[in-house]
Parts: structure tokens; sequence; C-alpha cells
């Protein structure tokens, strides 16, 4: 579907584009990672404990924005079969710390393969210069957030 280009967007409607984008983007990312079996939560607390080897539950659990209790279950999944590893803290014998196994690595490769897949037909239509650009507006309104 084409969308006419205007000159006079109202700072409502571009909030309405973006938030539509996004829902479309996120979409598209849901269909491509059900289909490995990867659910939305899977697929953060898998990138997030790979990004940060021997993270604590607790803090696992804030960079997702969810509580510790929230965490516990889809952890314990994982470690079942066999994609974190669960380590009590030397520090303080009450916490765990997490780790990806080499199965869990395995996934995140695959999830890493999948963004890639799912982006590059995302911005398909875009030219090297419009994602350059796009990703320079992103990255603008981002730091006007801040």
């Amino acid at each position: 579907m084409t969308r006419t280009r205007r000159t006079d967007v109202t700072a409502a409607e571009l909030g309405e584009l973006l938030q539509k984008a996004s829902h479309a983007f996120a979409r598209r990312g849901i269909a491509g990672f059900a289909a490995h079996d990867l659910s939305p939560a899977r697929v953060r607390l898998i990138v997030t404990v790979g990004e940060a080897p021997d993270i604590r539950m607790r803090e696992l659990a804030e960079r997702l924005g969810v509580t510790a209790r929230a965490v516990t279950p889809l952890v314990d999944r994982l470690e079942r079969e066999g994609l974190i590893t669960r380590t009590p803290d030397a520090a303080d014998r009450r916490a765990f710390r997490l780790a990806l196994t080499a199965a869990g690595e395995r996934a995140r490769t695959t999830i890493s393969n999948l963004q890639e897949s799912v982006s590059a037909t995302a911005f398909a239509a875009f030219s090297a210069g419009e994602r350059a650009q796009l990703a320079g507006l992103l990255a603008k309104f981002l730091d006007s957030g801040s």
C-alpha cells in the first residue's frame, strides 16, 4: 500500500505512524520467531543473558522490566531445556547467576540470524541512503527523549 507523501504532517500524525510502524515491525518479528518456537519473552531473556553472562536473576528481571517472580518460570524452563545454567552466587547464597550453555549460544545465534532476516525483509524497499537516513532520524528521536 503506497501512502501519499505530504510535507505538512502533524506531530500527532507522525506519532501515530511511528506507533503503527513499531507494531508492524514487532508483528513481523513475532511471526518469524514463532516459526522457531521462540516467543518474545524467550528471545529477550536469551539475548539479555547472552549479553551479560553471569547476570543475577534479580538484575535480569530489572533489565526485562518484570518482577523476579515473573522471570523464574521462564528461567526454569530454559534451564530444563539445557539453554541456561543457574549457579549460586558466591557473594550471596540466596541469589543465582545465569549464563547460556553451548545450546543457549546456538539459540542466540539463531535469534541473531532471524533478527537480521526479519529486518532485511522489512527494509528491503529502502535504499542504503534511506536506511541511513531513517537510522539517523530514529537516533535523533531517541536522543530527544533523554
